[in-house]
């Protein structure tokens, strides 16, 4: 059979697969990424093949690959040509979907065929291989696993095809000296066990995607067409989701708009328990972004605030030293966002700074706020994050050497850990007992910055209040950093299943 002929969309092979059945023969499915085709997979193919007649293997779409922000390394048409040249393989479909289920449902196989890694199910990661066996059961199917000579993709595109800066490799490969993966990973699902209270700014965020026309007729002025556009959660919000997925204890405070009654359907977790202050004379801040989007690079050309001066009244202010009087001393974390729209003033940031419990801060510099909007507005914290920009306007301080800064800030602020980040060079993280570490960049693939310093700053901060060390918090937030940069703005979280597949992936 010629290599095309054996490619067929989903709903096609769902017809040939009944039509092979209805003449007796058996059909074998095998399903993954196949990002580098090697013996293994040959061996696992031909194997599977024993088992029945006709061999369909299903392989897992470019955008439902979650193993990294530089995978797959070969696109999915590639992989199904190689595929599609083996011998026992007898049909190839894209996969679009994350996970078998749907694949299963279409084709009914009378054997699912696995590996023998996966013989131990709860060692699955996305604890899909469980849902799979019983969707197989239930068409009359049987999961079968095939035993033979197990090579790790990952390892083999690490270690002879990754793009991978020298950099990133060696502290890869210290970081596997300290941690085993499977302590990594476990230090992941340990983090659910924390309570956490985000303060912060509540933000909106719109992106609207132009093409620019060029210059007007009529004026000196930019003229674009309005193509598309994406609306989503920002700020607080924002932090609060990330928490949310791997914690299901998570509380937000923060003040929104009177009419505002669209945060479930902006993508708010039902897991973040609201404890909102509501303006009754304005609604909540909306960020609008005005972008050129080329494929998958984004140009930003223009934004535009509808706000910036949501205050709270006096008893808007006693409500929330109200409530963190009574509440603040039941949470494990406390996490300030502090964006410097107006939600937290002087006197709030006061009260903030006495709560007992861990204390984690950030404060952004943005359009409405550059130049006055600085960490020392808190009178303490245990940890801090900010940018390289944002600790030297802290400082006032554009040329003395970073660690100076922040060594004069931990010890200002009582702060046994601050992390800077620093963009395509990475991030410092310091530990007053332990000193300083560096973390590069674990990704140069950019989509989009925005969003990155807040999911580093959340699963950091996680990290750093379950008493994880400053080194091991740092890669846990630099990874969803690199997670992050692959999502426009804050479309999406970042979510526990894709991080622990990066995390398994770079640790191979």
């Amino acid at each position: 059979m010629k290599l095309l002929q054996k490619q067929l969309e989903i709903e096609d092979l769902s017809n040939v697969a009944k039509l092979e059945k209805s003449q007796g023969k058996k059909i074998v499915l095998c399903l993954g990424v196949f990002d580098l085709l090697h013996p293994g997979h040959i061996r696992h193919f031909e194997a599977a093949k024993q088992h029945g007649d006709i061999l369909i293997v299903a392989v897992t779409a470019d955008p439902f690959v979650n193993k990294g922000p530089d995978r797959p390394v070969f696109s999915q048409q590639l992989r199904m040509e190689a595929i599609a040249a083996i011998e026992s393989v007898d049909f190839v479909c894209v996969n679009n979907h994350l996970g078998g289920l749907e694949v299963i449902r279409a084709l009914k196989p009378d054997y699912y065929a696995k590996g023998v890694e996966y013989k131990e199910h709860e060692e699955d990661i996305t604890g899909k291989i469980k849902l799979e066996e019983a969707e197989v059961t239930k068409n009359g199917g049987k999961l079968v696993y095939t035993d033979d000579i197990v090579f790790s993709s990952s390892k083999l595109l690490n270690n002879h095809f990754s793009e991978t800066s020298l950099e990133v490799k060696k502290y890869i490969k210290t970081l596997k000296h300290n941690y085993s993966t499977d302590q990594v990973l476990q230090s992941i699902d340990d983090l659910s066990t924390l309570k956490v209270l985000v303060i912060g700014d509540a933000i909106i965020d719109e992106y609207k995607y132009v093409k620019p026309l060029g210059v007007s007729g009529k004026g000196t002025h930019l003229v674009a067409r309005c193509c598309d556009s994406d609306i989503f959660l920002g700020g607080a919000f924002a932090v609060a989701n990330h928490v949310a997925a791997f914690t299901s204890n998570v509380t937000l405070l923060t003040a929104v708009g009177a009419d505002d009654t669209s945060f479930d359907y902006l993508g708010l977790s039902e897991a973040v328990k609201r404890e909102f202050l509501y303006h009754n004379e304005s609604k909540t801040l909306i960020k609008c972004r005005y972008v050129q989007k080329d494929g998958t690079h984004l140009t930003k050309l223009f934004e535009t605030y509808s706000s910036n001066d949501n205050l709270l009244n006096e008893y808007q202010e006693n409500q929330f030293v109200n409530y963190l009087e009574k509440n603040a001393k039941d949470f494990d974390l406390v996490l300030v966002c502090d964006f410097g729209n107006g939600f937290l003033c002087p006197r709030l940031n006061a009260e903030i700074s006495k709560i007992p419990n861990f204390l984690a801060v950030n404060t952004q510099i943005n359009s409405g706020n550059r130049g006055y909007h600085v960490v020392t507005k808190y009178e303490r914290a245990d940890y801090i994050s900010l940018n390289e920009p944002e600790i030297r306007l802290t400082a006032h301080d554009l040329y003395s050497d970073l660690s100076t800064l922040i060594v004069n800030l931990s010890e200002s602020l009582k702060s046994q850990y601050i992390g800077v980040t620093q963009g395509v060079q990475g991030l410092v993280i310091y530990d007053q007992a332990e000193g300083f570490s560096k973390i590069p960049a674990l990704t140069q693939k950019v989509i989009d910055r925005v969003g990155a310093g807040d999911s580093y700053f959340a699963l950091s901060a996680l990290a750093l209040a379950k008493k994880y060390d400053a080194k091991l918090a740092a890669f846990l937030g630099s990874v969803a950093a690199a997670l992050d940069v692959q999502i426009i703005g804050n479309k999406k979280c970042i979510e526990k299943i894709p991080l622990k597949k990066y995390i398994t992936s770079l640790l191979k």
